[in-house]
Order: C-alpha cells, then sequence, then structure tokens
C-alpha cells in the first residue's frame, strides 16, 4: 500500500524522502489509581501511568517504537478505522500567515448530498 504513495521510481540518489501524516486513534482509560492507555489499530500496545499525560507521553513513545519495528521488519501500516496515513505535501504559506490542519465529523451521507 505505501508503495502507491511514492512518485515513481527514481535512481536512489534522487528519491525524495517520503513523509506521511499519519493519525492513530488513542483512549485513555481512568483505571483504579491511575490511566490505562491504547492505540486499538497496534495490537498489543498498552501502557499504564499515574496521570493521564503521562500516560499518553508514554503510549505515544509506544506508537513511535511500534512503528520503527514495523518498518524495520517490511511489515505495512495497520490502515483502517483506527490508523490512517496521508502523504504529507508541502504548501507555500505567505510570510504573514500560518497553516493548520482541521477535523470536522461529518455526521451522514444524507448531509452531504451523495445518496
Amino acid at each position: 500500500m505505501l508503495r502507491a504513495l511514492f512518485r515513481p521510481r527514481l535512481p536512489k540518489y534522487k528519491r525524495e524522502p517520503l513523509r506521511l501524516n499519519l493519525k492513530i486513534t488513542v483512549v485513555v482509560e481512568k483505571d483504579g489509581e491511575g490511566f490505562y492507555a491504547y492505540a486499538p489499530a497496534l495490537k498489543g500496545l498498552h501502557v499504564y501511568d499515574d496521570t493521564e499525560e503521562t500516560a499518553l507521553k508514554h503510549v505515544t513513545d509506544a506508537i513511535g517504537v511500534y512503528l520503527w519495528s514495523l518498518a524495520r521488519h517490511g511489515d505495512s501500516l495497520p490502515i483502517g478505522p483506527d490508523f490512517s496515513a496521508q502523504r504529507e505535501v508541502e504548501q507555500e504559506v505567505p510570510a504573514n500567515a500560518f497553516s493548520r490542519n482541521v477535523m470536522v465529523s461529518w455526521p451522514t451521507a444524507q448531509m452531504s448530498g451523495t445518496s
């Protein structure tokens, strides 16, 4: 699947590194005296810590290690409802402006005008 995101194959010295924006669902739950955090798309990735902030930090760190391991072993990304990837595209923004990504939930197909 990642191969489709690459530009046509260029000699190694002319390739630009592929940059992806990843969206990964993370769930953090109160559990007894601490907080339990996990990423549903990444099987076996679970952390527990004293505070919500540290649990979120540790699950984020664990996601980085998990993704590194996938890449190291040549495994594909687990694309699905809890994990999405989009090729990063550089956009020129005027010097006096800024750019942000926003996420909007769209409740139904009926509201989009499609049948």
